[in-house]
């Protein structure tokens, strides 16, 4: 199941297809819930949010074949992927490129001869087809069907209770069929990648074929001779480990890159001769199905000539990823990531195959030592967060290891308070929405395919400090989850050095902000190029270089509309909240762009209910230097031709003096306002700002006061008094700003803050 943020157009939306979301929603058929935030130089940062919080339910294994797909699998679901369950259902690339999965993960089931349909557990069946005539040995009926959020979660339980009958036996993970009847479970569309002859039977490449089985024999395919090498997976116990494994030539990954379902600890696939590699993740269960570890095992360099048969021991894994840190924390979040390029050079570790270990609460990763490559590379780093022991609270810490070409025999990462950054941090919540939120955080590095965001549990409001390493640049990458609303952020942080950053705090409205790296895929939401003019706008908080929108992490009730004129005439409406409008290009025409968010039928919201924002502009001249958007960015109607330029909208951010619920408990109020253009990499709008003005409402605007406004050039402080008639109310704010090219701005917020039931 896919999602987006809700700046997605609405379905009969004029918007160009280019135009997409900063962050998209994977829902997996088990239920857990995979957010892809893809930054302005095109790299994508994954975090995951378990199904279940259980102690070992926050378990990942992450895989990249050499076509770029991007694998996200449950280790409670490893011992069966590539198996009953086809490695589609995990293809996060794939599900995110799939519009039918918006509200469902769409399944084939496909049962074994003679078993009757039935629904699987955790699935909905819609239609069935009876084998077709002449069907192979043991095929039977398929069916179309489909999973959701919550069936999802069904099958995960089922998942578990396998695996820990399974290890109660003392047999294999994995060994009990997670269905009986059942062959294969796949994503309807995809091409099969379970167990099977061939390379396509994993997640490899289509060139020339390996072959998966244990009666192979050597041979030769398309020019290339073929041995037999033999894989022997064991886990912590030295027992046989059933799971998926990435198998990749370090010669040329183009001849063989595949993702290979290992079967009760042996693997075996015809390869040419030549060098390779190997990594597996290998979970460690327990009786309930829990996972207790994950270990992730690599070989880096495998020589093949004949038949050639290689271990990966999971109890040399011996070294447990762990973090020395200034102050004492417990671990929320581990991962081990590994990326292995081959000798051509033709495909960096950015995009080369990949196997990250992961777990989101702390239970413990281990790996094990490996030389430098003495072909191709290896890009090894590691990743750990951890927060303040117990009830104490007030601080976490988010590392990253600088990336090594080895794995090293010694796991920990070694930080002192110089070599970290320290952002002091503010989480605000709406007074009555939800205590428990999600924060993420990664630092960006240059060399690894897609990272890994951390992502921690954090009640809210709080104030913490968040220690940040450095290692990769201290390009850092963040989010909060917060109600029905995320909100995101990239900033640049040097070590030894302080910050502050304030998240959903309000009031909040629809606008836009100055964004120095991080835009949707790279797409500017307020641009025009050879007459497609863009706006889409976002929720905003106070932070300029935020941006945010409705998390499909909650449900959410919000209603969006936007509106486009020109000299008065309507160009485009849309029930979202942006509009998209070719054939703008008359010089000298006046633009008034329209939009209205409305939350006021969520029970979880009551401050910010509702915002309306109206902009005039113009569009930039043909000469306007200073609007041309940098060349890494793109827009709808871009070419050599005709350049994108950001148009002159106004922005607003608001810094009320309110607690972390919103809430003031001061009589005489203040807050403060910035002014400013939408900017992408500085690139925007020069007028001056001239002026702006702020008004209250006591009685949901149907009468407005003047508010004590000073300042100048765009920074502002504004002055009012919360009258004893408005204690445990929520009063309204509205905004009007210009600048000196007579381009403008009108915000109103509605129930903007609440006023405490006692003031002083």
């Amino acid at each position: 199941m896919t999602g987006s943020t809700a700046r997605a157009a609405a379905p009969d939306s004029a918007f160009p297809a280019t135009t997409g979301t900063r962050v998209q929603y994977v829902t997996l058929i088990t239920g857990d819930r995979v957010a892809v935030t893809t930054t302005a130089s095109g790299r994508d940062v994954l975090a995951v949010r378990p199904a279940s919080r259980a102690a070992g339910d926050g378990a990942f294994a992450f895989f990249q074949d050499a076509s770029g797909d991007r694998y996200v699998i449950p280790a409670s679901a490893e011992p069966y992927a590539g198996r009953q369950l086809d490695l589609s259902l995990f293809d996060v690339t794939a599900l995110l490129k799939d519009p039918s999965a918006a509200d469902r993960v769409p399944v084939t089931v496909s049962f074994t001869a003679g078993t009757r349909p039935t629904a699987p557990t955790g699935l909905t069946l819609t239609t069935t087809t009876a084998a077709p005539a002449g069907a192979r040995a043991g095929q039977g009926a398929s069916a179309h069907g489909y999973a959701t959020a919550a069936s999802g979660r069904r099958l995960a339980r089922l998942l578990k209770q396998r695996i820990g009958a399974d290890v109660a036996a003392g047999r294999t993970p994995g060994t009990t069929p997670l269905f009986q009847g059942v062959a294969s479970i796949g994503r309807t569309g995809a091409a099969g990648r379970t167990a099977g002859a061939g390379t396509t039977s994993g997640a490899g490449t289509a060139a020339p074929p390996g072959a998966s089985a244990d009666s192979l024999q050597g041979g030769t395919s398309n020019g290339y001779k073929l041995d037999i090498l033999t894989l022997n997976v064991e886990d912590r116990s030295g027992a046989g480990a059933t799971g998926p494994l990435l198998l990749t030539d370090t010669d040329d990954a183009t001849v063989f890159a595949a993702v290979l379902p290992v079967v009760d600890g042996v693997e075996k696939v015809a390869v040419p001769d030549g060098h390779y590699s190997a990594a597996a993740p290998v979970p460690t269960y327990d009786a309930a199905g829990g996972v207790t570890a994950q270990s992730l095992v690599s070989l880096t360099d495998i020589t093949v000539s004949g038949a050639t048969t290689e271990d990966l021991d999971a109890r040399t894994a011996t070294s447990s990823l762990t973090a020395d840190t200034p102050r004492p924390a417990d671990a929320d979040f581990i991962s081990a990531n590994w990326a292995r390029a081959d000798a051509t050079g033709q495909v960096p570790l950015v995009s080369a195959p990949t196997v990250y270990t992961t777990t989101a609460d702390g239970t413990p990763v281990y790996a094990n030592a490996q030389p430098p490559a003495a072909v191709g590379t290896v890009g090894y780093t590691e990743q750990w967060s951890g927060h303040a022991p117990g009830a104490t609270g007030g601080y976490r810490y988010d590392l990253a290891s600088a990336s090594t070409d080895d794995v090293p025999a010694d796991q920990r990462i070694r930080v002192t308070t110089e070599q970290l950054a320290a952002v002091a941090e503010r989480y605000d919540r709406d007074p009555a929405g939800p205590a428990d939120g999600q924060v993420t955080g990664e630092e960006l590095t240059s060399n690894t395919p897609a990272m890994w965001s951390a992502v921690a549990d954090q009640t809210m409001p709080a104030r913490l400090t968040d220690y940040l390493s450095t290692f990769n640049g201290g390009d850092w990458l963040q989010e909060s989850f917060t109600g029905d609303l995320v909100f995101i952020g990239e900033r640049a942080v040097q070590s030894g050095h302080g910050y502050s950053v304030a998240w959903a705090h309000g009031p909040l409205a629809l606008g836009l902000g100055q964004y120095p790296d991080t835009i949707p895929a790279g797409i500017c939401e307020a641009c025009v190029a050879d007459g497609d003019l863009l706006v889409l706008m976002e929720m905003t908080d106070s932070d300029p270089g935020h941006t945010g929108g409705t998390s499909v992490y909650a449900d959410s009730s919000r209603a969006y509309q936007a509106s486009l004129y020109r000299d008065g005439a309507l160009v485009d409406s849309e029930d979202s909240p942006g509009v998209y409008a070719e054939g703008q290009d008359a010089p000298g025409a006046r633009y008034r762009f329209v939009a209205d968010q409305d939350a006021g039928a969520d029970a979880s919201v009551s401050q910010s209910t509702s915002s309306h924002t109206e902009l005039t502009f113009g569009l930039p001249s043909a000469t306007d230097t200073a609007s041309l958007l940098p060349g890494a960015l793109s827009c709808a109607g871009q070419s050599d031709s005709a350049p994108c330029r950001v148009l002159p909208l106004l922005t607003a951010h608001y810094d009320l003096a309110t607690d972390g619920t919103g809430t003031s408990h001061c009589t005489d109020q203040s807050m403060g306002v910035e002014i400013g253009h939408v900017a992408y990499q500085g690139a925007g709008s020069r007028a001056a700002i001239t002026s702006a003005a702020v008004q209250v409402s006591f009685n949901a605007g149907q009468t407005w006061h003047d508010t004590a406004v000073t300042g100048s050039a765009g920074h502002y402080q504004a002055h009012w008094t919360n009258p004893a008639a408005a204690r445990g109310t929520s009063p309204s704010i509205r905004v009007t700003a210009a600048d000196a090219d007579g381009d403008t701005l009108s915000q109103t917020v509605l129930h903007a803050y609440t006023v405490a039931a006692a003031t002083s």
